[in-house]
């Protein structure tokens, strides 16, 4: 087709009778076919598309094996009907939790979480499954594991992470932040097809809209996550960035101090680890925390006067426990970094510089004594500044 265009209606006819002798064959479960099938609905019209996807709809699991198959269930639930949906979740029943932690399954769910106007149809199909793990064990006598969130293996994990941050990323800056390119082309969206004439979108609500109904349904799941196992999450790079999310989705004072205790119980070395603010993951993303906070400090302040409210603030709780023993969290290169993002935040800086300066020569003879320098250098420079 790229090489020859005016051959595109040939070949794309002769590649879907193929494709309709295959699933006449019931060639669904094999890799060539599921490719032959992902270049066909990604050269074909969405109208095309929309054609073949209602004999592609109740075969959803059984194309899900690849990231080819995945492709294909994605695009027939962009541009399928609402019925067609409908046959999808059916298809997918019981399957949400393994397809989320699949490595190409994850795909087809991301894009019919994010197109389906349906959105209660959606909680008890979909994200009703996520609300118990039957693999999780915990300490708890019931031995249900009650103690140990049930999504704590998705967010954790690379793909699984994913439906959270689709659900929590408001903005098209934070999808480009936590999604790659080839994921971003199959969420794209505004899909349409021809009708009439015209141009009519395939899902009929808002995205913002759809997507603040779904965050609710699992809004709960996702603080008591945060709350339960906050150094899990910031000790892995996709649990950091749904922890991040949460933070800036439901800011609370319980979330806050929960960050701030799982980073005071990691100094204490009984757990054989490095500490937070040595961990390599888990210091960027107090890093993140603390900048995210600086950032929009003033846009809360100017809420505060509109409502009222008190906003939980994470740089005034870590301040306020690690007051007087800042130094410690200087102990580290990366440390350091951490306590340069906590001088960003104004509301905190004034006694966090104080009790830094008077610890400025135990900074330095750190310094000099560990080979990396870099959060040292930067930390110093920052002081000075002050």
């Amino acid at each position: 087709i790229e090489q020859q265009p005016k051959k595109r209606a040939v070949a794309l006819e002769y590649v879907l009778g193929i494709l309709n002798k295959g699933m006449d064959k019931n060639l669904w479960g094999f890799a060539y076919f599921q490719q032959l099938f992902s270049e066909y609905v990604t050269s074909a019209s969405p109208n095309d598309v929309r054609a073949i996807t209602s004999s592609v709809v109740d075969h959803s699991i059984h194309m899900l094996s690849t990231r080819a198959g995945a492709r294909v269930v994605a695009e027939c639930t962009a541009y399928g009907t609402p019925k067609d949906r409908k046959r999808i979740m059916k298809s997918l029943k019981g399957y949400t939790r393994s397809s989320l932690l699949h490595r190409d399954a994850y795909l087809a769910l991301l894009r019919l979480i994010d197109v389906t106007d349906d959105t209660v149809a959606i909680n008890k199909s979909v994200l009703a499954e996520l609300q118990v793990n039957p693999d999780a064990k915990g300490d708890s006598e019931d031995g249900e594991g009650s103690d140990i969130s049930p999504i704590l293996d998705l967010a954790i994990s690379d793909t699984g992470s994913k439906l959270f941050l689709l659900l929590l990323s408001s903005s098209d800056e934070n999808r480009r932040r936590y999604f790659d390119p080839m994921e971003l082309e199959v969420l794209r969206t505004g899909a349409t097809i021809q009708e009439g004439g015209e141009e009519v979108p395939t899902s009929k609500k808002n995205a913002d809209t759809r997507r603040t109904e779904l965050l609710q349904y699992v809004r709960s799941l996702l603080i008591e996550l945060c709350i339960k196992h906050p150094d899990e999450l910031l000790r892995s790079t996709p649990g950091s960035r749904v922890l991040r999310e949460v933070v800036a989705s439901f800011p609370s004072q319980e979330l806050v101090d929960a960050i701030v205790g799982a980073c005071e119980k990691s100094m204490d070395g009984k757990s054989g680890e490095l500490s937070i603010f040595e961990d390599r993951t888990g210091q960027l993303a107090l890093k993140h925390l603390l900048l995210d906070e600086a950032r929009h400090k003033s846009d809360d302040q100017e809420e505060e006067e509109d409502d009222g409210a008190d906003r939980a603030s994470f740089a005034a709780a870590l301040q306020s426990t690690f007051s007087g023993k800042l130094v410690q969290i200087a102990s580290s290169n990366r440390g350091c970094f951490v306590l340069v993002s906590l001088l960003k935040v104004e509301s905190v800086k004034k006694d966090v510089l104080k009790e830094l300066k008077k610890n400025e020569s135990k900074i330095k003879k750190a310094a000099k004594t560990n080979k990396m320098s870099a959060g040292y250098e930067a930390l110093l420079n920052s002081i000075k500044e002050g």
